[in-house]
């Protein structure tokens, strides 16, 4: 597959500086470029050595205005470059049919170029949206529902009563609708509380690998519009998950939580119950948000437990100076014995 510079420069809304009609045969990074390959550049240091490899045409700021390469000048290199991958390597679509080693329940209504894959067991009362695919070995429980083209990798597991909205894609080895992990002691023993609610996925979410969503108590844990998740996340019962919220590997959020819109998590968050992030809140990788807490609109937090980043950097400076303190605290000290001997053998 072979674009003209121009070509990719109309795909992106970006200004060619150089020769419109260069052949690009691949993207590619910049240590692995070579004669035909597009590559993109951020910042300066980067776009030096751009220029130093072997591409035939790079992606670069606007500040950027020549070289002896061909450029595509953009206002977001990153975002555009991410685009002509998507140009690149389209997304390759699933073949419709079920295969014959699957296997279906009652009343289960498909939608139209539907793709079951091999040795799946789909449940009564199921609906599959248009263009969906169903990758190998699935496994989807009653009154289930997945929308207009969504995606379930190899592997995942629906249990009943999970609603997956459209052009959601969830990666292999995720459990939705799991039960919530909720138990009463009694004389020493834990009794159970029935997990009686649901999950709802709403569109264009993405959840990784190995993610953990539980369904809810009473009611829906909610992952709404937008949401992207990273590998190996768990999500306890009715959480809410605010639109376009950015989830990290390892993070782990709490029953009853909510987070507002556009919330970023770092890798290894731990947030405990009934917590709420208002929207645009950032906490930083490994913070630890109590039980409880409230988070305000647009505050980035760190630590554990978190706290606002300023504070945060102000007791990391402090900690850098502890060896210094300590040693001047033990000169004050030794200073103080002194005067205190002095005063005494004075008054004796």
């Amino acid at each position: 597959m072979s674009y003209t510079v121009g070509e990719i420069a109309r795909h992106i809304q970006g200004q060619v500086v150089g020769d419109e009609s260069l052949q690009i045969r691949e993207v590619s990074s910049i240590e692995g470029a070579r004669e035909g390959c597009l590559v993109f550049a951020e910042d300066a240091a980067y776009f030096q050595k751009a220029e130093g490899s072997q591409a035939s045409c790079i992606i670069a700021p606007g500040s950027q205005r020549s070289s002896r390469k061909t450029l595509i000048v953009v206002d977001h290199p990153r975002l555009a470059f991410a685009k002509v991958l998507h140009l690149y390597h389209p997304p390759k679509a699933p073949k419709a049919g079920v295969h014959p080693s699957s296997v279906l329940g009652e009343n289960v209504r498909l939608g139209s170029d539907v793709s079951i894959g091999p040795f799946v067991a789909i449940g009564d009362r199921v609906q599959v949206g248009d263009g969906a695919a169903i990758g190998p070995c699935c496994v989807i429980g009653d009154d289930c529902v997945v929308g207009n083209d969504s995606i379930l990798r190899a592997n995942v597991t629906l249990y009943d009563r999970v609603t997956v909205g459209c052009r959601v894609s969830i990666h292999a080895g995720a459990v939705i609708g799991s039960d919530g992990f909720g138990y009463i002691p009694e004389e020493g023993r834990s009794v159970k509380i029935p997990q009686v609610g649901d999950v709802i996925i709403e569109d264009d979410v993405e959840v990784g690998a190995n993610v953990c969503v539980d369904r809810a108590t009473l009611g829906s844990t909610i992952i709404k519009r937008g949401v992207k998740i990273d590998n190996l996340v768990q999500i306890a019962h009715n959480v809410s998950i605010g639109e376009d919220s950015i989830l990290i590997s390892l993070t782990g959020i709490s029953g009853s939580s909510t987070l507002g819109r556009g919330c970023v998590l770092g890798g290894q968050v731990g947030v405990g119950d009934h917590v709420t992030l208002r929207d645009r809140v950032m906490v930083g990788p490994q913070a630890g948000i109590p039980s409880g807490k409230e988070i305000r609109s647009d505050q980035t937090v760190l630590g554990s437990p978190a706290r606002p980043i300023e504070k945060v950097k102000r007791q990391i400076a402090a900690q850098t100076r502890l060896p210094e303190m300590v040693r001047e605290v033990s000169r004050l000290r030794k200073v103080v014995g002194e005067i205190q001997a002095h005063l005494q053998k004075g008054a004796g």
